[in-house]
C-alpha cells in the first residue's frame, strides 16, 4: 500500500492533517473502501496502524501533512503523507502513484 521515502524532494505541503483525517482523505481517494483488499482496509480504518513508520519517530512539534509531487500529469504524479518537522518534510508515506 505504500512506500516510506526519507528526506524527500519535489514535494507539495497540501494540508496538515489528524489520523481521522487521514483516513478521510484515503476514503475520498480511494472513492470507499468497497475495492481495495481487505487487509489494507483494516490498515486504513486504523490509521495509527498504517501511520506506524510515521508516528513511531514523531516529535514535540512535529505535523503530519498531505502531500503530492510537484511535477504530475496524466497517469504521472504521487500521492502521501509526511512527518513534516521545522517545515521540512522528513518522511515521505507514498499512498497513490498516477
Amino acid at each position: 500500500m505504500s512506500r516510506l521515502i526519507h528526506n524527500p524532494v519535489g514535494l507539495e505541503l497540501v494540508q496538515e492533517t489528524t489520523l481521522s483525517g487521514f483516513h478521510d482523505w484515503c476514503f475520498h481517494l480511494f472513492g470507499g473502501f468497497d475495492r481495495l483488499p481487505q487487509d489494507v482496509v483494516e490498515r486504513l480504518n486504523k490509521p495509527e496502524v498504517a501511520l506506524a513508520p510515521l508516528l513511531d519517530v514523531l516529535q514535540a512539534g512535529d505535523k503530519l501533512w498531505l502531500c503530492r509531487s510537484l511535477e504530475r500529469g496524466v497517469l504521472y504524479g504521487h500521492e502521501g503523507i509526511a512527518l513534516v518537522r521545522d517545515g521540512q518534510p522528513i518522511i515521505y508515506m507514498l499512498i497513490i502513484n498516477y
